[in-house]
């Protein structure tokens, strides 16, 4: 099974198309439009529309990649590959270019994946690239915030296991030398690795991108970096948690920050250097939803989000780790139309939320992010 870590469309479409008409995309104007024929997407759960027969959102919507694609007269995508109960096969029907599966990764050992594992994004853009790229590709590619959550959870099981799985993931990445010096730095330099270890992920993943899309001819690639994962529903649990664990009041919130604090810098070193990888290559459009989910988060009233703290699917379960669980297959549309929270009215309460479950948007979060998108491939001269 997967694991999950991390208004009116009619209406939505109007607004991009005006947005995208003040930033030099859309309108009359397509002489410098790129002719995209078809969009391959390579990532995790944020882009997966359906390896396992359900989206990681509310059903029965588009994700982000869906809405890119429209942007260009392209139908919604179908899973390259379907999940068999035991196994990934690809799927039987033709013309499949999403290969993006939940649960992706950029590092497939430091997750415990084999390295064929087709939920390691190197894989996918090796799969793609076997298939081969035409000049109407347009590539999405996302990842990272897994690798991210593994990462975490790793240093904070340093309390149980003495620091043996943080310090073997850091070794995937890192060189001895490099984890030597950690651990001989004692807490700090434990610490400190944990951003050179993102730091050698984004080389990790650009390195994929290089070797099996750019250099496999491909012309068009949206480069999605790292969203911040400490602002979603179930990482706040975990630093709430945290500041249980000392004991609350003052040394709990202490311990909080620190731990947020922390934890974000690696986010942003992982996305500092995949910027400066992309630097200059003219055929890698840079997506910074860093900035822009952490602003809505901020000023949610700017992006008319109602809430951007609770999750709109109901809890449904405890995982072992204690955090809640929910079933993405009964979260529908009509389900909570019909179902609202206590004290809440009407049945479109949960349109404007931002997250569906603990780590995952709402099909409005897909828009805001789709949104940005178009941004910033009108930038790029492409839309």
């Amino acid at each position: 099974m997967p694991r999950s870590r991390l208004g009116a469309f009619a209406l939505a479409s109007l607004a991009l198309a005006s947005l995208l008409a003040a930033c030099g995309g859309g309108g009359s104007d397509t002489s410098t439009r790129a002719e995209i024929t078809a969009v391959k997407v390579m990532g995790d759960s944020l882009a997966d529309v359906g390896t396992f027969g359900l989206k990681f959102t509310i059903q029965g919507n588009p994700t982000y990649p869906d809405l890119v694609a429209r942007q260009f007269g392209v139908a919604d995508g179908c899973p390259f590959f379907v999940f068999t109960g035991t196994t990934f096969a690809a799927n039987p029907t033709p013309g499949c270019t999403n290969y993006a599966i939940g649960g992706g990764v950029i590092n497939n050992a430091g997750s415990g994946l084999s390295a064929a594992d087709p939920r390691g994004v190197g894989v996918q853009l090796a799969t793609a690239a076997a298939v081969g790229y035409d000049d109407g590709d347009l590539l999405l590619v996302d990842g990272g915030g897994n690798d991210a959550a593994d990462l975490v959870g790793a240093y904070l099981k340093a309390a149980t296991d003495g620091g043996a799985a943080y310090v073997g993931m850091l070794s995937t990445v890192l060189t001895p030398e490099q984890v030597a010096a950690a651990v001989a730095g004692g807490s700090t330099g434990l610490a400190t690795a944990g951003g050179a270890y993102m730091q050698g992920l984004a080389d990790m993943l650009y390195a994929m991108v290089k070797t099996q899309a750019l250099d496999k001819g491909a012309k068009r690639v949206a480069l999605i970096n790292m969203p911040g994962i400490t602002n979603t529903p179930r990482f706040q649990m975990v630093l709430d948690g945290i500041a249980a664990a000392y004991g609350g009041g003052d040394a709990g919130a202490a311990a909080r920050a620190q731990s947020e604090a922390l934890f974000k810098g690696w986010v942003e070193a992982f996305n500092a250097r995949l910027a400066s990888q992309a630097a200059g290559e003219t055929r890698v459009a840079l997506v910074d939803i860093y900035t822009s989910f952490n602003d809505e988060v901020a000023h949610p009233d700017q992006y008319k989000l109602s809430n951007v703290k609770d999750t709109a699917c109901p809890v449904t379960g405890l995982g072992s780790d204690g955090l809640p669980t929910y079933t993405f297959a009964t979260c529908t549309d009509a389900n909570l139309a019909a179902n609202p929270p206590a004290g809440v009215s009407g049945t479109d309460w949960y349109k404007n939320y931002l997250f569906s479950d603990g780590f995952h948007p709402t099909p409005y979060g897909h828009q805001l992010a789709s949104q940005l998108i178009a941004r910033t491939l009108a930038q790029a001269g492409w839309l």
